[in-house]
């Protein structure tokens, strides 16, 4: 078993187009022009985006995932173009199951950011941190409709395991997912 409190990921990590650092107060006016812009975009797939009525509203919420970060719970991250410095999304490992040894990813980005490769270099900067602190299996869940987020499963290697009846629940309706799957030997 992993030892939770004992586990830790890098605080910034650098690809080729993307810098990923984890989600800080500074970040809140970034975050929130990325939502309230995008959320035509991002509604479909994301249920708290009309919940998110403010930047007050996104400074709460990174206030608790820096108490998750620091409880080794989840470890949130904003992604930055390289180049440029701008803030094109956010991300992280959602779900960690120590005794288990499984990681799950979750992700959005800017609906401008498409196609660029942002969403794809963070899974493949997070993979070999978490493999390398002892995760063995690697997930992306997404919901079937969602095609941009299955892609990035696709082209980082991961495998469709299985699709869940009615396992999201979006406020108004069931909706079904599909689970994305990779293993550390792989």
């Amino acid at each position: 078993m992993i030892n939770q409190k004992d586990f830790e990921l890098p605080k910034t990590l650098i690809g080729e187009k993307v810098v990923l650092t984890r989600r800080e107060a500074c970040h809140n006016s970034d975050l929130w022009r990325l939502i309230d812009g995008s959320r035509d975009f991002l509604r479909p797939w994301l249920s708290w985006v009309d919940k998110t009525k403010s930047i007050g509203d996104v400074a709460f919420i990174t206030e608790l995932f820096l108490e998750n970060w620091n409880k080794h719970d989840s470890f949130e991250y904003v992604f930055l173009n390289k180049d440029t410095g701008r803030l094109v999304g956010a991300g992280g490992v959602n779900r960690l199951d120590f005794r288990n040894h499984i990681a799950e990813f979750g992700y959005y980005r800017d609906k401008d950011a498409g196609g660029r490769g942002y969403v794809s270099e963070f899974v493949k900067l997070l993979e070999p941190e978490l493999i390398k602190r002892g995760i063995h299996r690697l997930e992306i869940r997404a919901d079937v409709e969602n095609t941009p987020s299955q892609k990035v499963a696709q082209r980082c290697g991961y495998v469709l395991e299985a699709k869940h009846i009615e396992a999201i629940f979006d406020g108004e309706k069931y909706k079904d997912e599909f689970r994305f799957v990779k293993l550390s030997g792989e």
